[in-house]
């Protein structure tokens, strides 16, 4: 079998005190041993079944639109935004033309029949968003699948407004979960088509935010069905969500943590540096390192971890970003210390003195 089951019992009270015991199974699927990477044999299987049963299915996509990127097939190469080091988005408008866009500056793009590196005409477009599995599932199973994202469910008039169109349809995708799930509406089965949403990002606090987000739908829909889909089933933050346990999670993440010096075992301060050329980026951020390693030599603070890394997006709106990483078990004391020496506010840097990220 390609997936693992996990089956737990929730005690659940009704208005006369009496209680009732429902079996909640969570199926983890193993996407590498699957034929394809969207949709696993076992999703397949059970959103046949629950249409069939009219019952309500919810789908969490990562990403709004129709695809992640187009990639060519030739050199490689995926066409990435002029004014942000992302690859650029696709969406289908409504007259169905598809647009290329960025989801940092919102500048839009035509769509390229050709490679424009190599001009092979071997181009495809790679993964499925919201918009793509909800053409994939109206023609698989001739269902329309509502699509929602987050900007049209931020606030509770929102949320109202919209649960009466929920009611109306069997298949809903959705781009986040919900603080707290609509009223009256219940979902019997929900797939996460990929819950190693959070993993890809470098940064220390990935593994809590992916553990979070699988955690907090099993826990808020108690008589739903659950499917995950990972490419990365061992990852003690999926398998501890799995679990439903916090206790086994935080026993992981906390001896990560404490191993690379991570808060809380550490101090993290992060010194970002913007600029419109990429050569005085570099130049200013390598003066700006080799300082602090000589006051790091001359104060004799040993233990303190300096180094210098891009950020998760290194060019935004037009500006290359770079940043210089500090961590010791008493970083403020360090912080006095370049304050006093090299006034850098001024220099145009800027200081996040105790980073809850690194991106």
């Amino acid at each position: 079998m390609n997936y693992e089951r996990f089956q737990h019992n929730i005690k659940q009270w009704i208005m006369n005190n009496e209680q009732w015991i429902i079996v909640k199974n969570i199926f983890l699927v193993n996407m590498t041993k699957e034929i394809t990477p969207y949709f696993s044999q076992l999703a397949f299987q059970w959103i046949e079944k629950y249409l069939a049963q009219w019952k309500k299915i919810w789908i969490l996509v990562n990403k709004k639109g129709y695809a992640g990127w187009i990639i060519c097939h030739d050199c490689g190469n995926i066409p990435k935004c002029k004014n942000c080091s992302i690859s650029i988005s696709y969406h289908k408008l409504a007259s169905w033309d598809t647009i290329g866009l960025c989801h940092i500056c919102k500048t839009q793009y035509d769509v390229p029949k050709i490679c424009p590196q190599c001009h092979s005409e071997k181009i495809k477009d790679f993964w499925l968003w919201t918009q793509k599995v909800a053409e994939y599932l109206k023609n698989e199973y001739q269902q329309d699948a509502l699509i929602i994202e987050s900007a049209s469910v931020n606030s509770p008039n929102k949320i109202k407004k919209i649960t009466e169109t929920i009611t109306q349809h069997n298949i809903i995708i959705w781009t986040s979960l919900l603080a707290t799930p609509p009223k009256n509406i219940h979902f019997d089965l929900i797939i996460f088509l990929n819950a190693d949403l959070w993993l890809n990002i470098p940064d220390y606090t990935s593994a809590e935010k992916n553990f979070y987000f699988l955690y907090e739908a099993f826990v808020k829909h108690p008589t739903a069905n659950f499917i995950v889909q990972s490419f990365n089933p061992d990852q003690y933050s999926i398998r501890s969500a799995c679990q439903l346990s916090k206790e086994n999670f935080y026993i992981e993440d906390n001896a990560f943590r404490k191993v690379n010096g991570y808060p809380p075992f550490g101090e993290l301060c992060v010194i970002l540096y913007k600029n419109e050329i990429e050569e005085s980026l570099h130049t200013k951020v390598d003066t700006l390192h080799k300082n602090l390693l000589y006051l790091k030599e001359k104060y004799q603070l040993k233990d303190i971890e300096i180094y210098s890394t891009p950020p998760l997006i290194y060019k935004m709106f037009g500006k290359y970003r770079y940043n210089i990483i500090l961590k010791w078990p008493n970083v403020r004391q360090f912080m006095d210390i370049i304050f006093t020496k090299l006034n850098l506010a001024k220099k145009g840097f800027k200081l996040d003195w105790m980073a809850e990220s690194i991106v």
